[in-house]
């Protein structure tokens, strides 16, 4: 099987059928039927993570072992847990963007303070990119410690401006990581772009502004990128087509 996650680049957002997303082409690629995935629109990479180890641990305790494909997401993404009210909340503090669920307006209030507060004296690109590092690690290390083949990519670039184009490597020198980057295994991490980059590139998204499907990757997006994700995979793991 394969177990896909991601942010909205990964759903499906704004494609008429959500099996037209790149999960769904890659594994037919790969030659698997059986698909599984929790992508969702807006969430972070905390949850991303988490929700990854979370399902594919209860896959392994049954006996299955998926081909895990990760699209990650922008660093600056945060999950928070309202204990007064009992519900998880994906939260963008750059873009005030709290929308998976609906709540009251005296905590969309507090929520919004909250994130103008934080974006003013306690965000860090170096800091995110951090946390992005050691997320990948986590994701990697589980993988390899239960014998799963998996690719991670990023579906968004890795600084604030979306427009401006990332080199993971690059990055890692930048924030004094070589060390962590050493640890990674990088024929299952592509880098080579980010989905982002490919789908602005080519002029492959959705253009009209105000649409919730604004800036996101089209079908032919999606299905250029699966080919690219299986091209890469078959290069790096001597896989044949």
């Amino acid at each position: 099987m394969l177990y896909a996650n991601g942010c909205s680049f990964t759903y499906g957002t704004g494609l008429a059928h959500k099996d037209k997303a790149w999960p769904f082409m890659l594994a037919e690629k790969l030659g698997i039927k059986d698909i599984e995935t929790d992508a969702e629109r807006g969430i972070s990479n905390q949850y991303i993570v988490r929700q990854t180890i979370t399902k594919v641990s209860e896959y392994i305790s049954n006996g299955k072992k998926p081909f895990v494909a990760v699209g990650l997401t922008a660093p600056n993404r945060r999950e928070h847990f309202i204990e007064s009210k009992n519900v998880l909340i994906h939260n963008i503090p750059s873009h005030e963007y709290h929308g998976n669920i609906r709540l009251d307006e005296a905590t969309n209030t507090d929520l919004d303070k909250f994130n103008q507060l934080y974006m003013k004296h306690f965000w860090s690109p170096v800091y995110d990119f951090h946390n992005y590092l050691i997320q990948v690690l986590t994701l990697q290390n589980f993988c390899t410690a239960n014998d799963l083949e998996y690719i991670i990519f990023n579906s968004l670039n890795l600084t604030p401006n979306l427009l401006e184009p990332t080199n993971f490597t690059e990055l890692c020198e930048q924030a004094d990581m070589n060390d962590v980057l050493a640890q990674l295994n990088m024929n299952c991490i592509y880098e080579d772009q980010t989905f982002f980059t490919y789908m602005y590139d080519k002029k492959l998204f959705f253009p009209v502004e105000g649409d919730e499907r604004y800036m996101h990757p089209n079908e032919e997006a999606h299905s250029d990128w699966a080919d690219i994700l299986f091209k890469d995979i078959v290069r790096t793991r001597g896989m044949k087509k």
